[in-house]
């Protein structure tokens, strides 16, 4: 019944957002959201730049994901800011159409990411995997975790960032798109095996070291050639040294380390620190894709 009276209302609604009393409601929210450090370049190419003309998404529906993202952090406890919402979203906007596969994220907690997320996933035509023990963290233990660049320093306990598979599931009811959404619940080494492919993209927020090879091993070899992970645990060294660790890399996984773009201290989202970061599955390579600099050698 309330699926049928969403459907009745929504009309209604989208007609709603586009009174002036509203959108100075949603001008205010993206005011407050760029104000964030560094945020108005990154608003601005989010939503005049190229990222999603392929799928036919407007200005105006970039801006309204935007102002939603800022909703979602503000209704649903969050462990990243909007403007991290943004950066996602434009990276999966930025997936040509023709690229086959899914967006994966791993670490979900209450669901904020997961509604943001999922509102662009439907508007690209993606399914959304929602992979999390929807149990908290596992154990591991009294190991401490070193902030190197913000000097932070702390301990991880299990069930720590627990988020029951419902509650998640109602925040995407209320905040996000639960339609596209399928949920592979349960620790990463299990659960991701699961998971079939292609992936086109995947965001990590996953906390510890283990967790993020788990995830990678399931992940890497499912990802579509030049495909992004993203992480939201760049300032952690002991998660980014996974990305570079050359014998674990060619072990499990047969391919060289493809190293983490942002290490430490995030990309530059702010003055000071961001807590994202990414690696890249290269394709074959293909000069035309690539820019040449004045000062390098080019010998062809």
């Amino acid at each position: 019944m309330t699926e049928l009276f969403k459907r009745i209302l929504r009309p209604a609604y989208r007609a709603l957002r586009q009174t002036p009393l509203i959108r100075a409601v949603a001008d205010r929210e993206l005011r407050i959201l760029g104000a964030e450090s560094w945020a108005a370049p990154l608003l601005d190419s989010f939503i005049h730049g190229p990222c999603g003309q392929a799928y036919g998404v407007t200005a105006e529906e970039k801006r309204e994901l935007a102002t939603r993202f800022q909703g979602n952090t503000q209704a649903i406890p969050s462990g990243t800011s909007p403007l991290i919402h943004v950066l996602l979203a434009r990276e999966i906007l930025s997936i040509p159409p023709e690229t086959r596969g899914d967006v994966v994220e791993c670490g979900v907690w209450k669901g904020a990411s997961t509604a943001s997320l999922s509102l662009v996933c439907r508007r690209a035509g993606r399914r959304l995997k929602v992979c999390d023990s929807f149990q908290g963290l596992p154990d591991e233990g009294e190991k401490r975790h070193l902030g190197l660049h913000t000097g932070v320093y702390g301990h991880y306990k299990a069930g720590m960032f627990h988020g029951a598979l419902e509650e998640v599931r109602e925040h995407l009811r209320e905040h996000g798109a639960l339609e596209v959404c399928d949920f592979v619940p349960g620790y990463f080494n299990e659960s991701l095996k699961t998971l079939g492919g292609p992936v086109a993209f995947a965001f990590l927020d996953v906390d510890l070291e283990s967790s993020t090879r788990d995830c990678l091993k399931a992940l890497w070899p499912l990802l579509v050639d030049d495909g992004f992970i993203y992480s939201d645990d760049a300032g952690d060294l002991d998660v980014v040294k996974v990305y570079f660790d050359a014998v674990w890399w060619r072990e499990e996984l047969g391919c060289a380390a493809p190293g983490f773009v942002g290490s430490g201290c995030g990309l530059p989202l702010s003055p000071s620190y961001s807590s994202i970061g990414y690696t890249r599955k290269l394709g074959a390579f293909r000069a035309s894709e690539w820019k040449t600099a004045p000062f390098l050698h080019y010998p062809e």
